[in-house]
C-alpha cells in the first residue's frame, strides 16, 4: 500500500466498509477513488477499487432488471446503532422523532398516524444514531415484519403517555413483546423458555410529563410501578428532558469514541471512530485499515488510565474520548 495516501481517504474508506446498500458502496467507492493521488506507487490500488467499483454498478443493475421489490419494512442501518420507537397508539412517538431529528412524520392527535416506519438519524454530541418510528403496537394492526425491525435495533424507547393511561399502556405494549418472543434484556431470567426469547434493551419514555406541576404525576407512576426498566419522564411538545434521554440512549448502546491521530499532527476530534465499550487497540486498527491492523507495530494513546502519549500494546483496553496515534 502506498505510504503517502492523505487522511482523506481513509475517512473515505471507512464510509464504503460501512456502507449497507450497494448504492452507499458505490457513492463511497466513487469518493474513495477522488481521494488517491495519481501515480505509479498507487496504480495497483486505483485498478482494485476500479474493479470493485465495476462490479458493484454491474450488481445493481442486476436488481433494476429484476424489478426485486423491497419490503417497505426493509430500512438500511446506519449510523453508530439503531434504536425503534414504539408504543401504544397516540403516545407522541412521532412527536419524539420529529423532536430528535430532522424526519418530518405525520403527527397527529388522531390513533394509526403511523402506519409505515419512518427512520430518521439523531446527532447525540458527535455520533449519529438512527431513529425508527414504528406503527403503534396493537394486536389488531401488526405486520409480522414489523417485529423483524424491532430484533434488529439496538435499543427500544417503549413511549407512553403520562396524561392518559400509562399502566395500561406499559403493561399492554410488554405483553404483545412478549407473544412475539421479545424479552426487554433488563428482565434476563425472568421469563420461561429463555432461550428462544430475542432480548433487547429497553427505556420506557414517558411522554407529556410536560411542567413541574406534573412531575408529581411521574414521581406517583415511578414509584407504584417498582420496575426493573430504566423511566425517563419527557416532553416531546416543549423539549422537556431530552437531553437526559439523549444521554441514557447513548449509554445503553454501549459503545465509546475514539479519535485518531496522525504522528505529527493534531488529533481529528471531527468524526470518531466508534467501537463496543471494552475494544483493543487491536480492534481500534482493524476498523481503522486492514493494514493497521496486519502491520501495526506500536501504537500510543492519550486519554484515561495512560499518561500522554503512552506506548502501548495490541491488548490495551480503550476508554470512551482516548486519542489513539498508530505506528507502522
Amino acid at each position: 500500500m502506498p505510504t503517502n495516501l492523505p487522511p482523506e481517504y481513509f475517512e473515505a474508506d471507512r464510509k464504503f466498509r460501512e456502507a449497507e446498500s450497494t448504492s452507499a458502496k458505490i457513492s463511497a467507492l466513487e469518493e474513495l477513488l477522488t481521494t488517491i493521488p495519481k501515480h505509479k506507487g498507487t496504480d495497483k490500488l486505483r485498478a482494485e477499487l476500479r474493479r470493485k467499483l465495476s462490479k458493484l454498478k454491474v450488481e445493481k443493475q442486476k436488481k433494476k432488471s429484476t424489478g426485486k421489490h423491497e419490503s417497505e419494512y426493509h430500512i438500511e442501518k446506519e449510523g453508530t446503532g439503531r434504536v425503534s420507537i414504539i408504543g401504544s397508539p397516540n403516545v407522541g412517538k412521532s412527536s419524539l422523532l420529529a423532536t430528535l431529528t430532522h424526519a418530518t412524520p405525520k403527527v397527529s392527535d388522531s390513533p394509526f398516524t403511523t402506519w409505515l416506519p419512518l427512520p430518521g438519524m439523531m446527532l447525540i454530541e458527535d455520533v449519529q444514531v438512527q431513529l425508527i418510528d414504528t406503527p403503534p403496537l396493537n394486536r389488531e394492526h401488526m405486520e409480522p415484519e414489523y417485529f423483524d425491525i424491532l430484533k434488529s435495533s439496538n435499543l427500544l424507547l417503549l413511549v407512553v403517555d403520562l396524561q392518559a393511561t400509562p399502566f395500561k399502556q406499559l403493561e399492554e405494549s410488554l405483553e404483545i413483546l412478549e407473544e412475539h418472543k421479545i424479552a426487554p434484556i433488563q428482565k434476563t431470567g425472568q421469563y420461561p423458555e429463555e432461550k428462544h426469547f430475542h432480548s433487547v434493551p429497553i427505556i420506557v419514555v414517558v411522554n407529556k410529563d410536560d411542567n413541574e406541576r406534573i412531575d408529581e404525576d411521574f414521581e406517583v407512576f415511578d414509584e407504584l410501578l417498582e420496575s426493573d426498566l430504566p423511566l425517563v419522564p419527557v416532553s416531546a411538545g416543549n423539549n422537556r428532558n431530552l437531553d437526559k434521554l439523549s444521554k441514557l440512549i447513548f449509554e445503553k448502546l454501549d459503545v465509546m469514541r475514539i479519535y485518531s491521530k496522525r504522528p505529527g499532527h493534531d488529533p481529528d476530534m471531527s468524526l470518531p471512530f466508534v467501537l463496543k465499550k471494552g475494544s483493543t487497540i487491536d480492534e481500534f486498527a482493524q476498523k481503522v485499515h486492514k493494514d493497521f491492523y496486519q502491520n501495526l507495530k506500536t501504537a500510543r494513546v492519550w486519554g484515561t488510565d495512560v499518561y500522554d502519549g503512552q506506548m502501548v500494546g495490541r491488548d490495551h483496553i480503550l476508554h470512551d474520548k482516548d486519542v489513539v496515534e498508530l505506528h507502522l
